[in-house]
This record gives C-alpha cells, structure tokens and sequence, in this order.
C-alpha cells in the first residue's frame, strides 16, 4: 500500500480536530469531578440526617436475616403480628441502605445534562472532519480496489 501524503491544510484541520476532543474530555473530567464532589457532600449530609433516622430501625439489632426473625416467631418468642411488621420493618431498611448511595437533584441533573453535552458546541466541526476522513477512506479503498482488478487483468492478459 502506498503511503498517503495528506495536505497541509488537512494536517491542521485534523490537529484542530484532536485538539477540540482532548478539551471536550477535558471539560468533561472536570464538570465529573465537580458532580462527584457535589454528590459526596449532599450524601454525607444526608447521611448525618439518616443516622439520626436509622433509630427506628433499633427493633433489628438483634436479628441478622429475616430468617431469624421468622426462627423467633417459631419458638413462640413474638407474635405473628411482629413477626410481619418486623418483616416489614426489615424490607425498609433494606431499601434505605440500598439506596444510600444514590443521590439526585436539580443540579446533579444540569452538571449530567452539562456533561453530556459538552461537545455539542463543536458537534459540527467534529462531524464534518469526520465525514471527510469517511470520503477520503472510501476514495482510497476503491482506488486500492482499481488497481489490484487492473494488475490482476494484466496479468490474465499477459499469460
């Protein structure tokens, strides 16, 4: 294959390209960055309020699964009634310490919907180099394609 020579003006154009990228990463690292600050700090205030909330759930500590709890209902040690509202009580805090992790508002929503549109500024720049890269690509592989059939005629023409 032969080598390709490429423009100058395609040369700058395609550092102009790589360069938009790496600042579209970039901006994308730190509004990340930022996201993640703002989430760990709402989640350990959240979590200093829960901690206070968690009392309810005091009824627990002697139980490791709902499966001794259940033992307990067994052994006559609480009633049916506790026993579903144990069950109960268990099934929440279960989703509360799941979702403990997890935290969302108004502005982690506009610094996800920021990040996810951190190039779109540059989208069409980005889409046209693309689509020339595509064309020259093409051009190049039916050329290549042109010239392997031409040999190969020759070839048969010449046996």
């Amino acid at each position: 294959m032969a080598e390709v020579k490429y423009s100058t003006e395609f040369l700058m154009r395609q550092r102009e390209v790589v360069s938009i990228r790496k600042d579209i990463e970039t901006a994308r690292g730190i509004i990340g960055d930022a996201l993640l600050r703002y989430k760990k700090k709402m989640l350990y205030a959240k979590s200093k309020k829960q901690a206070e909330d968690l009392s309810m759930f005091a009824e627990l500590d002697g139980y490791g699964s709902k499966r001794e709890i259940q033992d307990d209902f067994g052994w006559g040690a609480i009633t049916n009634d506790t026993m579903h509202r144990l069950w109960d009580l268990w099934d929440v805090r279960e989703n509360v310490i799941a979702n403990q992790g997890k935290y969302t508002d108004r502005v982690t929503q506009i610094l996800e919907r920021a990040m996810e549109n951190s190039g779109d500024l540059f989208a069409d720049d980005l889409e046209d180099f693309d689509a020339l890269v595509r064309h020259d690509n093409e051009n190049r592989a039916r050329i290549e394609r042109e010239n392997r059939d031409n040999n190969y005629n020759r070839y048969i023409a010449g046996l």
